[in-house]
């Protein structure tokens, strides 16, 4: 008997010798291995019931984690609780109606009185609600940017807006109508910034209220837009100094995306809510709001019009409240 209690049995069989490399003897020939049948035997008389329980537990785990990462729990997962990855404005990618007037200063008995959750600002510094309601141009001027039908524009603040360094405001905006994926890729549309004279389009940082003013406030949103009997392109600084939700901390992109799509209203661009082929959103896509589509794909954020390699950019474009209305309650939640 052993020292545990149970019969001994016979000694193992004895394990043949390696064979060396030059091809000496192999040694004597080894004995049958136990049946797997005596094997399980001696397994079950030492471990009880755990030996049952083991591969019960093995196949759940198994299981388990199948179902964890198949796809469709990958896809809920990531439209439910992650935000779409972005890629940097140097490397390629990563709001507000063309005559701005998706909300009002007097609302109806149907409007919204709370903020949508999804819509809501991120955290971030503090920025000037209360403007004097006037502008002053920020001096500056341009060459001749692109080719095509020229659009000269004034790059303006409203006095009373503080704590934004404005030679760095201009420079963004001018960047970000420069690059060569912006609208003058179409070889139609010329730019040029001008600080005195005639212009076709006023680009200017705003406060909040002033833009509730100029844009209308039905929602409860803060967004930009371009208001069209002022012919200006109203950047809100709420969103200048702390972005949306979409570009996630890419506050650099964000803003070249806000300058672009305002940009695109005032050179008689619409929305668009369709992504693109690749899977970006279109400038034209409301992106302060969100990129999730009535199929309830998610688009990538794009901050240009015309994406190095995207064919069918800028993509297609829709008149009227009704489809911006459609695409605000998407992604208000």
């Amino acid at each position: 008997m052993a020292a545990n209690g149970r019969a001994a049995g016979p000694p193992p069989p004895s394990r043949p010798p390696r064979s060396a490399a030059s091809g000496g003897s192999s040694g004597p020939t080894p004995k049958p291995h136990p049946t797997v049948g005596r094997h399980w035997r001696q397994f079950t008389e030492r471990y009880g019931w755990r030996a049952y329980a083991l591969p019960v537990l093995v196949v759940l785990t198994v299981l388990a984690l199948a179902t964890t990462n198949s796809p469709s729990a990958v896809k809920e997962r990531l439209i439910g609780g992650g935000t779409p990855s972005t890629t940097s404005a140097t490397g390629g990618p990563a709001v507000a109606a063309s005559n701005g007037q998706l909300k009002s200063d007097d609302p109806g008995a149907g409007a919204l009185n709370s903020v949508l959750p999804a819509l809501a600002l991120p955290p971030g510094p503090a920025y000037t609600t209360t403007g004097r309601s006037t502008y002053a141009t920020i001096a500056g001027k341009s060459k001749v940017i692109g080719k095509g039908t020229l659009h000269k524009f004034s790059i303006e603040v409203e006095n009373g807006v503080t704590g934004v360094d404005l030679t760095s405001f201009a420079n963004t905006v001018v960047t970000a109508l420069s690059n060569p994926q912006s609208w003058i890729s179409d070889g139609k549309t010329a730019l040029q910034r001008v600080d005195t004279g005639p212009v076709d389009f006023h680009v200017t940082l705003v406060s909040s209220m002033t833009v509730r003013r100029l844009c209308g406030y039905d929602l409860p949103v803060e967004t930009s837009c371009y208001d069209g009997a002022d012919t200006r392109v109203v950047l809100n600084v709420a969103r200048w100094v702390r972005g949306a939700k979409a570009y996630s901390s890419d506050l650099a992109t964000y803003r070249l995306y806000a300058v672009n799509h305002e940009v695109g209203h005032a050179l008689g661009h619409n929305h668009s809510h369709e992504c693109l082929a690749n899977g970006f959103a279109p400038v034209m896509m409301q992106q302060t709001i969100g990129t999730r589509i009535a199929s309830g794909k998610i688009c990538q954020p794009n901050p240009w019009p015309y994406p190095t390699g995207v064919k069918d950019a800028p993509g297609p474009e829709e008149a009227g409240s009704g489809p911006d209305l459609e695409f605000y309650k998407g992604n208000s939640s």
